[in-house]
C-alpha cells in the first residue's frame, strides 16, 4: 500500500464540512483554557456522550487531561472572530470574551449556537491526538446558524426550505396573511429599524420629510424643490415650500442658485452638514447594533438580495448617487 501524502489527506478531509467549536476547561490553578476544534462528534444518546480530539503538542493538553471536565461550544455564524482568537497562540484567549463559570467551575461562553457541559469519561490515544469522550451533564441551544469550516475556509450553513409553509403566507379567499408574507416582513423590518432613529429626529426637530430632504441634500448637493419631489416620490412623502423655508430659517440649508420658486437650488449649510453627519453616524451605530449577531456572509448575502430586489421593483426612481 502506498503511503498517503499528508497534504493530500488534509485537503481531502477538508471536503467534509464541519462545525466549528471552542472547547474550554481549567488548568490546575483554576485558570480558564480553551481551544478551537472541528473534531467534535456525537457518540451516544443514552447515555449522552460526545467526543473531540486535541493534538498531543497542544499547550493546553495537560489541563484538559487533568481537569475532569470540558465544555463544547458550537459557534454561531457570527463568531468567526471568537474562533480565530481561540485558535491563536500566545494570546489571552478570553480577552474581550463574555464568559462565566459552569459545572465543575468550567469557563463557559455566553454566546454560542449550542453548548455542552461535559464530565470527561474516557481518554484514548489516537495517533498524534488524544481523543476525549465526555458525558453531557447539561446542554443549551439557541436559534442561530452555526459557523462552518469547509475546504480550509469558513463557510455559512444555510437551511434549505421547501415551499410548503410559504404557500400559506397569503390566503386570498379568507383575506388573511401570515408572518411568512414577504412584503410584510420587508415593511416591518424597515419600520423597526427606522424606529430606532426617531428619538434623535424628534430632538433635532425633524419630521420624516425634513430628514429625507436633509439626507438628499447631504448626498446630492444642490437640489431644488422639484428635484426633491422626484427623489422622494417613492417614499410617499412630499416636500413643500414651507418645509424648505423652515429649514432655511433654521440655518440648515442655503441657496446655491436662483431661479423660479420651484427651481431655486439649495444645499446644506455648515450647520446642516454637521446635523446630517451626526444623524448619519447614529444611523451607522444602529446598523452595527442590529447586524451584530449576523455573520459577514449573511450580511453580504442580504445586501446582495436587497440590491437585486430594488432593481426588480424599481419604478424608475433616480439613484441617490447620480
Amino acid at each position: 500500500m502506498s503511503k498517503i501524502d499528508p497534504l493530500e489527506f488534509r485537503q481531502a478531509l477538508g471536503s467534509f464540512a464541519t462545525g466549528v467549536t471552542v472547547i474550554t476547561s481549567i488548568d490546575p490553578g483554576n485558570n480558564p483554557v480553551g481551544v478551537t476544534a472541528s473534531s467534535f462528534n456525537s457518540v451516544s444518546l443514552d447515555p449522552p456522550l460526545v467526543l473531540w480530539s486535541l493534538a498531543k503538542n497542544a499547550m493546553s493538553l495537560s489541563s484538559f487531561q487533568s481537569s475532569g471536565y470540558f465544555c463544547v461550544h458550537i459557534l454561531a455564524a457570527s463568531q468567526q472572530d471568537t474562533s480565530d482568537q481561540f485558535a491563536s497562540r500566545g494570546v489571552d484567549k478570553f480577552a474581550g470574551i463574555d464568559w462565566g463559570r459552569g459545572i465543575g467551575n468550567l469557563p463557559i461562553l455566553s454566546k454560542y449556537a449550542a453548548r455542552f457541559q461535559c464530565k470527561t469519561s474516557y481518554q484514548y490515544e489516537g495517533g498524534d491526538h488524544i481523543i476525549f469522550v465526555g458525558e453531557v451533564l447539561e446542554c443549551d441551544r439557541v436559534e442561530e446558524l452555526p459557523l462552518v469550516f469547509h475546504g480550509g475556509k469558513y463557510a455559512l450553513a444555510k437551511t434549505k426550505h421547501g415551499n410548503e409553509k410559504y404557500r400559506e403566507a397569503v390566503n386570498i379567499e379568507a383575506g388573511t396573511f401570515s408572518d411568512q408574507f414577504f412584503l410584510y416582513l420587508l415593511s416591518r423590518s424597515h419600520f423597526q429599524a427606522a424606529h430606532k432613529l426617531q428619538k434623535d429626529l424628534r430632538e433635532s426637530n425633524l419630521n420624516k420629510e425634513k430628514y429625507l430632504a436633509l439626507t438628499l441634500f447631504g448626498m446630492g448637493g444642490g437640489l431644488s424643490l422639484q428635484d426633491l419631489h422626484v427623489r422622494m416620490e417613492h417614499t410617499g412623502h412630499k416636500p413643500s415650500h414651507a418645509m424648505l423655508q423652515d429649514m432655511f430659517e433654521r440655518g440648515l440649508i442655503v441657496e446655491t442658485t436662483r431661479g423660479t420658486r420651484d427651481k431655486i437650488k439649495f444645499s446644506l449649510s455648515v450647520k446642516g452638514r454637521e446635523l446630517y453627519v451626526s444623524l448619519l453616524a447614529k444611523s451607522k451605530a444602529i446598523e452595527e447594533e442590529l447586524l451584530d449577531d449576523f455573520s459577514p456572509e449573511e450580511v453580504a448575502d442580504t445586501r446582495d438580495f436587497l440590491q437585486r430586489f430594488i432593481r426588480k421593483s424599481d419604478p424608475g426612481v433616480p439613484d441617490l448617487w447620480q
